[in-house]
């Protein structure tokens, strides 16, 4: 990645007053509230007009006890617009443990802070927003930080807007993991980065507790860890995988089917090769395929193609490729299902961007367009109509 220029720093001795003033912990804590003042307003201005389809509501697992919009209306506006899909699982998870198979496919770090959480709190919907929130937090202050480290402040800084602007980033601050993840991927990083062995890998084994795509934290840990000759950062490597290794090695002794067999039987879901997903997308658009799979199809080839770019670091480049792979390994029902979700955790595909776009008014039109597709899909999400 490029180094920071003078040509990205304020100019001025005001300029970089107010810039030193703005730390990467001040700007976190401004997003962070600022975005989860903004969703839960947006959601609850959406409500009222929300199309809830019943027959469509009852095609999803586990809603016999959602909030009743018409007898809740205030209450449904202000938590029940986010009783959806995944999260009724992690919450089904944190109550009851793993019961189910079908439960299996989603890992048990965030379904137990939510148990953990909703002790004091008496309420496992607030707790699963609430650390998603934190989640969110830890994420932008950890990539503020990450980033800075190979591009000047202002770059950074068009990165996270960029990143909170994407299509699907909503989920950020929704009952689901995806925060929690990419902090924990990205403070990994950083914790590798400068040296800190020990914290790194025990941030990568939590990532790998949150989601299987969690362990490939492992390779830009080896990558650097190769590269300084450092043996503590191959042992901080190998911890990544203990959390997957873990998980899977404790279904196999309860006698659950396996992730591939789970998929199959209970989500619909094989595993293929992933450039026989990537071909059969491009089949499905090249014969007027629907507007969702041609969204997901653009959305991850713009993330992927950015975070490829010659400028970005190996060891991202070494991530991006594992993480592409898995998501394209998982052949859905519709096609690419959940891609522009998971494209988010590509992190090193908004920094490249926002260098790439550059200072001044380039930033705003791909800005308002992630913007606007966001919300969009925002909007469809809470209507049942979208599965992220």
């Amino acid at each position: 990645m490029e180094a920071s220029t003078t040509a990205e720093r304020p100019a001025g001795r005001g300029a970089e007053a107010v810039e030193s003033s703005w730390t990467p912990l001040k700007k976190a804590i401004a997003l962070t509230v600022g975005l989860r003042i903004f969703y839960s307003l947006l959601g609850a201005l959406f409500s009222p007009d929300l199309q809830l389809d019943p027959q469509l509501i009852r095609s999803n697992g586990l809603t016999e006890h959602l909030i009743n919009r018409a007898s809740q209306p205030l209450l449904y506006a202000l938590l029940g617009i986010w009783e959806r899909f995944d999260t009724l699982w992690y919450i089904e998870i944190a109550r009851h443990g793993y019961r189910s198979a079908a439960a299996t496919v989603f890992y048990p770090l965030y379904p137990a802070l939510i148990r953990c959480v909703s002790l004091p709190l008496r309420s496992d919907l607030v707790s699963a927003l609430l650390i998603s929130t934190a989640g969110s937090f830890f994420l932008f202050w950890g990539a503020l930080k990450l980033f800075r480290l190979d591009f000047a402040n202002a770059v950074s800084g068009r990165a996270i807007l960029l990143w909170v602007a994407w299509p699907a980033s909503f989920t950020f601050f929704a009952g689901y993991p995806d925060s929690l993840l990419c902090a924990l991927v990205v403070w990994s990083i950083y914790f590798a980065r400068t040296a800190r062995w020990y914290s790194a890998g025990v941030l990568g084994m939590l990532a790998g507790c949150t989601k299987a795509l969690g362990c490939f934290t492992a390779l830009p840990l080896l990558w650097l860890a190769w590269k300084r000759r450092d043996g503590r950062g191959a042992l901080a490597a190998a911890m990544c995988g203990l959390g997957v290794a873990c998980f899977q090695g404790w279904l196999m002794l309860e006698h659950f089917p396996s992730a591939a067999e789970t998929y199959r039987i209970y989500w619909r879901t094989t595993t293929v090769a992933p450039w026989t997903s990537l071909a059969e997308a491009a089949r499905g658009v090249a014969h007027g395929g629907n507007v969702l799979l041609l969204l997901n199809l653009a959305v991850f080839a713009v993330t992927g193609v950015a975070a490829l770019l010659p400028a970005v670091r190996a060891e991202y480049k070494l991530f991006t490729v594992a993480a592409m792979g898995l998501f394209l390994t998982k052949h859905t029902d519709p096609l690419l299902q959940s891609t522009t979700r998971y494209s988010l955790t590509l992190f090193a595909a908004f920094p490249a961007l926002a260098s790439r776009l550059g200072a001044g008014l380039g930033i705003v039109p791909p800005l308002f367009v992630a913007a606007a597709l966001n919300v969009l899909l925002f909007r469809v999400f809470l209507d049942w109509g979208l599965v992220v």
